[in-house]
């Protein structure tokens, strides 16, 4: 790794973890820490890829369990990155939607407000492990301060931000989508001090209104820390990430995750999530496994 070339992202995963449009995309709380081989001016392409499970009773007492299988890809150049990612999704019920790339729950309950002639609830919520597309989320961000990070001393921070879009290819049907446009926008801030990472992020979500629904638009915060061991080849990363309430009457989906990320080569970096829901809104338990490799 080259001195002052070193480039370090918050994604997800996903995710998208996460949010790979910064933590907002699958569940916005699954954040982690990846150290990347260094960024010319010209960019670089990455394959990336993960593996993600989540369970949990929500508000409903019923155990939902849902899959994600997250391809995509990722360019980055000196100052700005985009990315796209498609997920496939399975899930053993209908109970749970993804809004703005947050899980929340949304089925079987009258006073939450169906989704009406949309196809998208049902009343008893029950599936037989159902698979199906995920929707499309592009992100892209530009680095307002850029990283000028160094091995031996507190860096200087970088700060950037980010645009995210949810194009609307998820089965309604189902319950894996709401069939609408999602917007977003966070401001992201990174900083290096020796071996430690700093990470903080705030934004808002402007979520699509299906016929019936009446989610809130959610402000976004969240913050964590990291450490790099063995010449980097090694990182931890530990993350909070909250929102204001997505539906009203209801907790938002706090979580808090764990990352874990080890650099096979100079161009391959694998990354373990584990994700822990702190309200009933949220997932009660997540583990995502993913893998970003250079092209």
């Amino acid at each position: 790794m080259i001195k002052n070339q070193r480039k370090l992202s918050v994604s997800a995963a996903v995710p998208l973890g996460n949010r790979d449009w910064q933590s907002a995309l699958m569940i916005i709380s699954i954040c982690l820490l990846s150290s990347a081989a260094s960024v010319n001016a010209q960019g670089n392409w990455f394959a990336t890829g993960y593996l993600q499970y989540s369970q949990g009773d929500y508000i409903f007492g019923s155990n939902t369990a849902t899959f994600y299988l997250v391809p995509g890809l990722r360019y980055e150049a000196r100052g700005w990155n985009f990315s796209a990612i498609l997920p496939v999704v399975s899930q053993n019920n209908n109970l749970v939607t993804q809004v703005g790339g947050i899980l929340v729950p949304h089925g079987g309950s009258s006073n939450m407000g169906g989704m009406g002639n949309s196809g998208a609830m049902s009343t008893t919520g029950s599936m037989s492990n159902i698979v199906g597309l995920g929707d499309l989320f592009l992100s892209g961000e530009y680095q307002i301060v850029h990283p000028d990070f160094d091995q031996t001393q507190a860096g200087s921070p970088t700060l950037g931000v980010d645009i995210q879009v949810k194009v609307p290819t998820a089965s309604t049907a189902h319950n894996f989508g709401t069939g609408k446009f999602d917007f977003g926008s966070s401001i992201n801030y990174r900083q290096m001090f020796g071996t430690f990472v700093v990470m903080a992020n705030a934004g808002y979500i402007v979520l699509g209104k299906p016929a019936g629904v009446e989610f809130n638009n959610p402000f976004t915060y969240g913050g964590g820390v990291g450490k790099f061991f063995n010449n980097e080849d090694f990182s931890v990363a530990l993350m909070y990430q909250g929102y204001t309430a997505v539906l009203s009457g209801y907790p938002p989906p706090d979580q808090a995750s764990l990352g874990l990320n080890y650099k096979v080569s100079s161009g391959v970096i694998g990354a373990v999530v584990f994700s822990k829901g702190l309200t009933n809104t949220a997932p009660s338990f997540g583990v995502t496994g993913g893998f970003r490799w250079s092209l």
